[in-house]
């Protein structure tokens, strides 16, 4: 495994970091795909910039594939973008949402020799795809990554809480990942098409980053990764989508490659919702019972259902937000979700009881319930719940 950093030369879209011209560099040998939801002010900047940094046709294709946005970005992209021009296509996605599963999407449609990822509002330029490319060729990478950070220790536009996430986000995954890479967690990057055609099948569909599950996989491959400083700008329009739902994707994802896949994916926001849903569980008992006056086995039931409802609203606003249940299918899905959780209560005494009963100490019986219930309740919220 080999890490390389690129320092940042200044050539132009149409000189590579070598001074070598780019026509010579592949031909139409590059597949772009912008993954997109809520960006119709931002689309058209992008795909022209990248046409208008394109001098030499090294684009084969630029794959746009929308999540199915409300603001209607996929029939612009059709109507206002895609028309008379080939290269440019827009893969509308319904009832299928994620910002992994739509990269892979799109990766596995290209047809060319490299394909590159980019945002959709702007942050990412096009001179640097193109200096990225021209490392890929004069270097021979596998990989090319467009780092915010291999120059710049911080950025402007990552003050406060942001950078900090960035900052720690990145160290975790250098640790996972076992490579000294300045910003493992960038949403810029190139690669040979043929090392992920090798390893779709084992990519996690529903990851916060797809970078992340491809190093990882390909962690012990004999790669050669290259780092690009990129000037990443600030939003073309819009606000940005980072929030707590994001940051608990990256915590569930790593969590997974921590555990080697033992852990599945979504159950560190599920767990997390339920604890939470514990302190709900008692402060509802203290408002019936100590300041309502209910007798304590009415106030206990009513807490439940608080509680149950509770937990399911916030799992269906963060820990399945991409699957969210809204009017009727929402009704549908609270009573299945206090169905299953029902199911589980009596899983979790059942096991606890079986354990007390062979002379285990009870506080293990009772974690065992716990854990057998958590597990019961989490596996019939997420295959029959959200799906």
């Amino acid at each position: 495994m080999e890490n390389s950093r690129i320092p940042d030369t200044g050539a132009t879209p149409t000189e590579s970091a070598t001074g070598a011209p780019t026509a010579a560099r592949g031909g139409a040998c590059l597949t772009v795909v912008l993954p997109c939801y809520n960006e119709r002010a931002s689309i058209a900047h992008v795909i022209d910039g990248l046409r208008g940094h394109d001098v030499d046709g090294r684009i084969k294709r630029i794959i746009v594939v929308d999540d199915d946005s409300p603001d209607g970005t996929a029939e612009f992209i059709k109507q206002h973008i895609a028309g008379g021009d080939g290269r440019v296509i827009c893969l509308r996605r319904v009832g299928r949402q994620g910002l992994s599963s739509a990269v892979a999407e799109g990766i596995l449609a290209a047809d060319s020799e490299f394909v590159a990822v980019m945002d959709a509002d702007g942050q990412h330029t096009a001179e640097d795809l193109f200096r990225m490319l021209d490392v890929a060729f004069a270097r021979g990478s596998d990989i090319v990554i467009g780092s915010r950070f291999l120059d710049k220790p911080r950025l402007d536009s990552h003050a406060g809480l942001r950078g900090t996430l960035s900052s720690f986000g990145n160290r975790i995954a250098r640790s996972v990942l076992g490579r000294d890479l300045t910003d493992p967690l960038t949403g810029f990057f190139l690669f040979r098409r043929d090392l992920f055609s090798a390893m779709a099948n084992e990519a996690k569909r529903s990851g916060f980053k797809i970078l992340l599950d491809f190093l990882y996989i390909q962690r012990r491959a004999d790669l050669k990764v290259d780092e690009v400083q990129i000037d990443f700008r600030p939003r073309h329009a819009g606000a940005s989508k980072l929030d707590i739902g994001i940051v608990l994707d990256f915590a569930d994802q790593m969590l997974g490659h921590v555990s080697g896949g033992l852990i599945p994916q979504k159950f560190l926001g599920f767990a997390i919702v339920g604890t939470t849903g514990m302190a709900v569980h008692f402060l509802a008992v203290y408002l019936f019972f100590v300041l309502g006056g209910i007798r304590f086995t009415v106030a206990v039931g009513l807490a439940t259902v608080v509680a149950m409802v509770f937990n399911f609203a916030l799992n269906n606003r963060l820990t399945f937000r991409r699957n969210r249940l809204r009017g009727l299918a929402w009704l549908s899905g609270l009573v299945k979700f206090m169905v299953g959780c029902s199911l589980g209560a009596i899983a979790n005494v059942g096991v606890a009881g079986f354990l007390i009963a062979q002379y285990n100490p009870w506080a293990l019986s009772t974690l065992a319930g716990v854990i057998v219930g958590t597990v019961f309740n989490f596996a019939f919220a997420r295959h029959a719940v959200w799906k």
